[in-house]
């Protein structure tokens, strides 16, 4: 999917533009892009794996999981 596309770009950007005044808005794109990335593929890890009774549970643990993995790395990028 495009997050994919997007992370291929990105990272070696990140690289290469640090460090300057560029890097802080792409260190941001990759702080959300990573977690998305993540979420939506173990969303497809969920669906094949785990049994339907628990996947609401399991569902509802990556969601969590990914907003904090979201807000960690914002702090990271905003604060240091």
């Amino acid at each position: 999917h495009t997050s994919g596309l997007a992370l291929a770009v990105l990272t070696p950007v990140a690289f290469a533009v640090s460090p300057s005044a560029m890097n802080m808005p792409v260190d941001l794109a990759l702080g959300l892009i990573f977690p998305f990335h993540s979420h939506v593929a173990l969303n497809y890890v969920i669906t094949d794996y785990v049994p339907k009774s628990t996947r609401s549970m399991a569902r509802a643990a990556l969601l969590a999981a990914s907003v904090i993995a979201a807000a960690g790395l914002l702090k990271l990028n905003l604060q240091g």
